[in-house]
């Protein structure tokens, strides 16, 4: 994020400077000039869509106009009082050399780095580092359903028994409240935050000491019914299973992996190199 914003940073003052420098056309209108530097119709142009309104258009070229003077007098300033220990010449060099490491190092992960990651692979990275995940907060194995009230009587039955049915398949589940308005979350291998499951029932209705001495529940309002039931808990500070951190790990395989395929090409571009003799090392 950093470097985006030190690359759209570098942008601006190149663009902005190359506005002000470039040759101009003859029928080029001036529009405005901050001590040396001028600002003409044709840098402000660019910047406006073939297909756009007329209000849209002022908005661009005023908003531009505004941001263009208080950079080029902020510039004018800062040119002023350049440090005399300050190597801009050196600085623009060594940004101009990371923008085009960075772009070819991305250019080469995206052509040669291998993104699949086996399940396997995770289980060998989650059980070396799984000490490093602990939970920040509780977590639960559920399943939910928000019911509409304007379910029928024996509809709501038959969905009932099926719901106190530890073993029942979701599907059933599913089946039984589809012509009706319904939200719901029956994939049981599926981890989520407690706080999010206060958010879902009625305000105030349930909490998480609620589950020390119960695991199923029902709630109600206005408009639906509720139905929870708490399937597994992990406290904060325990080990977080590899489920609910699998997309957290994966990021971290996939940059270890990143890093070592960089680290070879650096170390076969130096071999190919002192093979044909284009390094020298002087004394």
């Amino acid at each position: 994020m950093v470097f985006r914003k030190l690359f759209f940073t570098f942008l601006v003052i190149v663009v902005t400077e190359y506005s002000c420098q470039a040759p101009l056309q003859d029928d080029d209108t001036l529009i405005a000039q901050v001590y040396d530097k001028k600002l003409y119709a044709s840098d402000i142009d660019l910047l406006i869509p073939e297909d756009g309104s007329l209000e849209d258009s002022v908005l661009i070229k005023n908003s531009y106009l505004e941001r263009w003077i208080k950079e080029s007098v902020m510039m004018h300033e800062a040119e002023k009082n350049i440090p005399e220990d300050l190597e801009i010449d050196k600085l623009v060099s060594d940004y101009r050399a990371s923008l085009i490491m960075h772009h070819y190092e991305k250019n080469l992960v995206e052509k040669s780095m291998d993104t699949a990651i086996a399940e396997s692979q995770l289980t060998e990275y989650y059980e070396a580092n799984k000490s490093q995940y602990l939970l920040e907060s509780t977590i639960v194995r559920c399943r939910f359903i928000k019911l509409d009230k304007k379910i029928d009587r024996k509809s709501y039955q038959r969905f009932e028994r099926i719901w106190e049915d530890l073993q029942s398949d979701p599907s059933e589940l599913i089946n039984e409240i589809s012509h009706y308005n319904s939200e719901y979350l029956l994939n049981d291998s599926t981890w989520y935050r407690l706080e999010q499951i206060e958010e879902w029932v009625p305000s105030r209705s349930f909490n998480r000491h609620m589950m020390s001495y119960n695991s199923h529940f029902k709630f109600a309002d206005e408009n639906y019914f509720y139905f929870l039931r708490i399937l597994e808990s992990k406290k904060e500070r325990e080990i977080a299973p590899l489920s609910f951190i699998k997309k957290q790990a994966s990021q971290v395989i996939l940059h270890q992996r990143k890093l070592e395929l960089l680290s070879n090409i650096r170390d076969d571009l130096k071999e190919r190199a002192s093979s044909r003799n284009h390094i020298k090392i002087f004394n």
